[in-house]
């Protein structure tokens, strides 16, 4: 997805916690904790930490996840993905490179 896709893009220097609620499509370039709900698409940039649990639509990582993920349509792991937690999704794509500890259900 480009960026011109992309609805909201949260850049490298902003760091928040809180509860993120969101429709569309949104990537975090930056440092987050707390909690992610949409029926939307996340991306989870290179350089970002996040630390929290997601539910979405579809969720892109290419940075740092620590939490659990559920995905209605499909999870992305790039090879630059580094993510701690568990995941529930109809849908998983594995880079090689990439590092994940949790468990998988696909249902």
């Amino acid at each position: 997805m480009s960026e011109s896709e992309i609805d909201t893009i949260l850049g490298e220097d902003i760091s928040f916690r809180g509860k993120l609620q969101f429709k569309n499509s949104l990537q975090i370039n930056g440092r987050f904790r707390g909690s992610i709900s949409t029926g939307g698409r996340l991306i989870v940039g290179p350089a970002a930490q996040v630390d929290a649990d997601i539910e979405a639509g579809a969720v892109s990582i290419q940075g740092r996840v620590t939490g659990n993920i559920t995905a209605q349509k499909r999870i992305d792991l790039t090879r630059t993905a580094r993510l701690a937690g568990d995941l529930r999704t109809p849908d998983l794509q594995v880079e090689s490179g990439s590092k994940f500890s949790g468990a998988c259900i696909m249902d």
